[in-house]
């Protein structure tokens, strides 16, 4: 199975106050995360830990394909929110691309000029040093994969999250079910 895409399950992460501006020490650090084979039991096209909040998902996985199309079909919804100047952090989901390898990270929006969003880059990006969180970034709108406000305890869109929690320990899901509306 293929392996080509890097999903971080970052719900809560979103809202760091202050971004860190970590560099890695060693070119090492310089490569594709390495994805794990399956865990004992599961199916190959199993979704797979890569570390703390980020799974590696099968390209072609059903339930995260039409977690994309949903939030990219309720974009004006999130795009309302914001002009409404609903309370909470905006952020969108895209490809990021370094080393041949494409993980989807999210964007903490410092704009929005109708075709590309502005931002700065919301999760530590895990397969490269070129990219790091915090850094200045602007993205087509027309690649956005997902959106999220987050308040507090409450979440609009973040309809990846949504399939990604199934993921997560359950005590987890239980909690961050709770936060989601639409």
């Amino acid at each position: 199975m293929r392996f080509g895409t890097l999903l971080g399950i970052v719900v809560v992460g979103v809202v760091a106050a202050g971004f860190a501006r970590e560099r890695f020490a060693d070119k090492a650090a310089d490569k594709p995360a390495a994805i794990p084979p399956a865990a004992a039991g599961k199916p190959q096209s199993a979704p797979r830990p890569i570390k703390q909040n980020v799974v590696a998902y099968q390209t072609g996985d059903a339930a995260m394909n039409a977690a994309k199309q949903k939030a990219k079909s309720t974009l004006p919804r999130f795009r309302e929110l914001v002009a409404r100047r609903t309370p909470g952090t905006y952020t969108v989901k895209f490809p990021l691309t370094q080393n041949g390898a494409t993980e989807h990270i999210w964007l903490q929006l410092t704009g929005d000029r109708g075709v590309e969003f502005v931002g700065l880059i919301a999760n530590d990006p895990v397969n490269g040093a070129k990219y790091r969180k915090g850094q200045p970034m602007t993205v087509p709108a027309s690649v956005v994969e997902d959106w999220m406000v987050k308040n507090g305890s409450e979440i609009y869109g973040g309809y990846t999250a949504r399939v990604a929690i199934a993921d997560m320990p359950k005590d987890q899901q239980t909690k961050y079910r709770a936060m989601f509306r639409d």
